[in-house]
């Protein structure tokens, strides 16, 4: 899917249509060029000869597989200045590729790339949307050379380079294969398909025929599943209108389609009959096209209306099928019709961006008002979706053979399902509102992985759904008994069980929701469940292609240093795509989300540099490039010289800061040729602790035990430590679970704070990390090199850097970390009397308090400076008063809280360095009734310069690329009077903003 977008990428920027149409298989080598015919060919030796044969390097001779070969050859002929295109001859893929290579080169050469490359990058895939790293936008000869790069060296390989490529994944595979073969003639795992179609093909090459009509059924539903996909893409990657929450949502939607739908129908296929007259055959995929992928008008509201309602009648179908259908096929049928339902309902969740309503559905006709006509509330597709889904996972437990390990968890499915059913008709207390949030999070988060942790104890059996009464308690009461019994549960459960995973992840949610449902009662339902579960060794263990589910952690901070609620048993989002963050809502299982490692990591090795004070050990195969060392200590840790590290570069305990700083545990030192891992493991002393960083990795301290299924711990790199460690959490690391910075690449981000709050002091400065890096650089670099200070702090504690840290820290605005773990004011007081400060000591403290903040990085706007040195001249003017002798101040007196004060807070001033060209406000001309409305002409002058400068942590109001795709927004901002921040537009220029759009907002 990388390689389509990269192809498409490129058509789009040199202004071509995407291309994803083409002709039914199998095809006759004439359709394609010289030698290479194309076929659906079970697993075995001949596919993958052909697969190797299609991937096979340029200059590398090889033979198709037996029957495959072309039986003609395509004219390798084209004349300069013909106009319009004949077949060529490319032998190879990456010869194919090469050659757009060189056409590309020589349009450049002969018009330039400003000609060249016409296509609006707004229009092309973005890591945004799909999350590779590797997908550049195409805007140049250079950009467009890395994206033909890319395709070429994960399939051929790098210029010929093809053992890591897809080459030499088939040439793997094949050996191995053989290999197994040869030791056991007997083996065979592939089920007996037959290429079969449901529809002989247009071009009248003869296939078999599936005779079997369920099967025929089912192999249609995949087609028009596949048919759906295509279609999406090619809205995706020639959309016109659509915003960028749209265009997430499409890509979305062809994630979902993959592995929601395309994944479960074609593992359904195999094991169906191709019918009477094929005996033991079973079918095959066929990738049946029955419409032109490129059919779709080019209007947005009536693209996405087709679309939906494509999806819809395909989870008819589904539901069709279904009931005439056996067991097996209708418990799989019933969660690919769940998906097509819930695709279809994220499409139709953007209508309303354009004033539009969903067609009607089959079971109901929505009214002016957005209920569907047979009275259930809102949302009720969502909650038949949900309840659809629900009952496909009840079918697979009722229909399992449960042995004695798994009644337990049976009991805990059966007791969950109906609480989930009641809770969706509505039958428990008070959960008519949050009937949608409670049953996702059921249906998503506890049935789901139960009955997943139930799979490897069932056999194949058929079973009905008990429809008999639902719970009848109150949700609160009936999810908090849940709860307690999953805890109980898990106790019981061997730590080498496969269903642990699944059991945990269940438990998780379970836990959380019996905590929210009844605020009154969280802290106390926290407790009890701790102790139920206090025989549980800590740790934290990574579910196969799921969450880290986390056992008796009790202290998770947020990247400020927050203290974050934490459950005796949690499940932490590692995919990326949870919407609460950073806890597990299920969405791996609905993206495809694999939690193996990348065989392109950076390869694991540990490097030795030795100084003349210190040696450093690094593994550039564990780092997650956060930038502590390399940031702080540039001439040891060079990011742009080799070798990576200088071990002479720096001095000696600033080295050792650096090294015990790394986050990811990837470096560590030895002294006198001896490593010295305790001091760098911080002796072990170190409160366990998992930092949910910003944008970026979980970071664990304190030696929280990281273990895999099984129990045993999770293998890590050389050199890497096991007191401190970063783990994934955007989905994309190339070295998973751990992370490798990949969050970078693919612009992993975390939910952006309402622009209408007001961040504090320590929110701007960046929380309790900050202010701990700032302190310790003044108590362990500035203050023991000076005279006057030294001698004063010479005995002070071990931890005074990190309770100055929180004293500050609750000063600007943060958590009350100083007053509930050291006593607040009067404690602070009370540090200082008797000490007789003189003003040069308070003066030299100052100066270098600013230094070291200067250095640890805080914020340098005026904003911030101002307040925060007012504070520092304050608070240092206070201590000096209070220590002299006789003093005697006040008791009790409250903590003292800083703000921004008369300068405000960043952002609501107008820079004196921002933009030199575009400085002034523009003069404002509001266009004639008849005149076309432009962002250039009209809509930028509306917004003035403080508009611009107070929005800018955001977007650019004077930038295009910005508006356009957030007018809506903005509008409804500018209707309701929060757009700009001092006062409502005149409704005249509301009305101009509301023509542009409406016009089809022109640059």
């Amino acid at each position: 899917m990388l390689h389509l977008a990269l192809v498409h990428n490129l058509l789009s920027a040199v202004g071509a249509a995407p291309h994803l149409a083409r002709p039914n298989l199998p095809q006759p080598a004439a359709h394609y060029p010289a030698g290479v015919q194309l076929a659906l060919l079970p697993f075995g030796t001949e596919a993958l000869q052909h697969f190797m044969f299609l991937e096979r390097p340029e200059g590398m001779e090889l033979e198709d597989a037996e029957g495959l070969a072309a039986m003609g050859r395509a004219e390798p002929v084209l004349e300069k200045g013909d106009i319009v295109p004949r077949l060529q001859d490319f032998a190879t893929v990456g010869h194919l590729y090469r050659s757009i290579e060189q056409g590309l080169a020589h349009l450049a050469d002969k018009y330039g790339e400003e000609w060249l490359f016409v296509g609006p990058p707004k229009a092309q895939a973005t890591t945004a949307s799909f999350r590779w790293p590797e997908l550049v936008p195409v805007t140049d000869l250079t950009s467009a050379q890395q994206a033909v790069d890319t395709i070429l060296e994960q399939g051929e390989g790098p210029r010929g380079e093809w053992r890591t490529a897809h080459f030499g994944q088939f040439v793997d595979i094949l050996d191995e294969y053989q290999q197994m073969t040869q030791a056991n003639p007997d083996f065979d795992p592939v089920r007996p398909v037959l290429a079969a179609c449901v529809r002989q093909p247009e071009r009248h090459v003869e296939v078999p025929l599936i005779t079997d009509a369920l099967t025929a059924r089912c192999t249609d539903l995949f087609n028009v599943g596949y048919e759906i996909l295509l279609q999406i893409f090619e809205r995706y990657f020639a959309h016109t209108e659509e915003t960028d929450p749209q265009l997430a949502t499409l890509a979305d939607a062809t994630v979902a389609l993959m592995f929601q739908v395309i994944k479960p129908l074609g593992d359904l296929i195999t094991t169906l009959p191709a019918g009477p007259g094929y005996d033991g055959r079973t079918a095959g995929p066929s990738f049946e096209l029955f419409y032109e992928s490129d059919y779709l008008m080019p209007h947005r509201s009536a693209a996405w209306a087709l679309l939906a309602e494509r999806l819809d009648e395909a989870a008819h179908l589904s539901e069709e099928i279904a009931s005439d259908a056996g067991a097996q096929v209708a418990d799989a049928l019933s969660t690919v019709g769940s998906a097509l339902t819930d695709i279809a309902q994220s499409l139709k969740a953007h209508f309303a961006d354009w004033g539009a309503q969903p067609r009607p559905v089959r079971d109901g006709t929505p009214s002016a008002d957005g209920q569907p006509a047979d009275g259930q509330p809102a949302g009720g597709d969502e909650l038949e979706s949900l309840r659809a889904r629900a009952a496909g996972l009840a079918r697979v437990v009722a229909g399992a053979s449960i042995g004695d390990d798994g009644r337990d968890l049976a009991e805990l499915f059966d007791r969950a399902h109906q609480l989930t059913r009641a809770v969706m008709t509505g039958s428990t207390d008070g959960t008519r509102g949050r009937a949608r949030a409670v049953a996702a999070r059921l249906v998503d988060s506890v049935l789901r992985p139960l009955a997943g942790a139930l799979a490897p104890i069932t056999a194949e059996g058929s079973g009905t759904v008990d429809d008999g009464p639902v719970t009848k308690g109150p949700v609160d009461e009936e999810v908090w008994h849940l709860a307690q019994q999953a805890t109980r549960v898990c106790t019981r459960v061997s730590a080498s069980s496969s269903a642990r995973s699944g059991l945990l992840e269940a438990t998780a949610a379970l836990q959380d929701l019996a905590c929210d449902v009844d605020p009154d009662e969280r802290d106390a339902r926290t407790e009890e469940l701790r102790r139920l579960q206090t025989s549980l060794t800590p740790g934290i263990q990574p579910a196969p292609d799921g969450p880290y589910l986390v056992v008796n952690a009790e202290n998770l901070r947020g990247w400020l240093g927050d203290a974050i609620p934490a459950r005796p048993t949690m499940a932490l989002c590692r995919c990326g795509g949870s919407a609460m963050k950073p806890f597990c809502d299920g969405t791996h299982a609905t993206i495809g989300f694999i939690g193996a490692k990348d065989p392109k990591r950076v390869p694991d090795r540990e490097d030795t540099y030795v100084g003349q004070q210190v040696t450093i050990l690094d593994n550039r195969g564990t780092c997650q490039h956060s930038g502590f060392c390399s940031d702080r200590l540039s001439t040891v840790f060079r990011t742009d010289e080799e070798p990576f590290v200088a071990p002479s570069g720096g001095r000696m305990d600033e080295i050792i800061r650096a090294v015990r700083d790394c986050p990811s545990g990837a470096l560590s030192y030895a002294i006198d040729g001896e490593e010295v891992r305790d001091q760098v493991d911080w002796d072990n002393r170190r409160q366990p602790a998992i930092e949910v960083s910003k944008d970026g990795p979980y970071r664990i301290t304190g030696g929280i035990a990281l273990v895999g299924e099984g129990g045993a711990d999770v293998a890590r790199n050389a050199g890497a430590s096991y007191e401190h460690y970063a783990l994934c959490r955007c989905g994309h690391s190339q070295n998973k679970p751990f992370c490798s910075g990949m969050h970078w690449y693919v612009d992993f981000h975390d939910p952006v704070p309402d622009p209408d709050d007001e961040p504090t002091m320590f929110e701007w400065c960046g929380g309790l990390p900050a202010l701990t890096r700032m302190t310790r650089l003044f108590y362990e670099r500035y203050v023991p090199e000076d005279p006057l200070l030294a001698p004063l702090f010479a005995n002070m504690s071990a931890d005074h850097p990190q309770r100055v840290a929180a004293w500050l820290g609750e000063v600007f605005g943060g958590p009350p970390v100083y007053s509930d773990e050291y006593g607040g004011y009067s404690r602070m007081v009370h540090q200082h009397i008797g000490k007789e400060l003189s003003e040069e000591r308070r003066a030299r403290w100052v100066m270098l308090i600013l230094r070291a903040a200067d250095d640890a990085g805080l914020p340098s706007d005026p904003e911030f400076r101002s307040a925060f040195t007012a504070y520092i001249e304050w608070g240092s003017r206070i201590a000096l008063e209070n220590s002299q002798a006789g003093a005697e101040p006040p008791e009790h007196m409250p903590m003292p809280h800083w703000s921004w004060g008369t300068a405000g807070p960043p952002g609501s001033r107008v820079s004196a360095v921002a933009a030199p060209a575009e400085g002034a406000d523009q003069p404002v001309v509001l266009p004639a009734a008849d005149q076309t409305v432009s962002f250039a002409t009209h809509i930028k002058p509306l917004f003035r310069q403080r508009d611009r400068q107070s929005m800018k942590f955001a977007f650019d109001l004077w930038s295009y690329d910005d508006v356009a795709p957030r007018a809506d927004d903005i509008l409804g901002r500018l209707r309701d009077g929060s757009m700009p921040c001092d006062g409502a537009w005149e409704d005249e220029k509301v009305q101009v903003f509301q023509r542009w759009i409406e016009s089809g907002k022109s640059a």
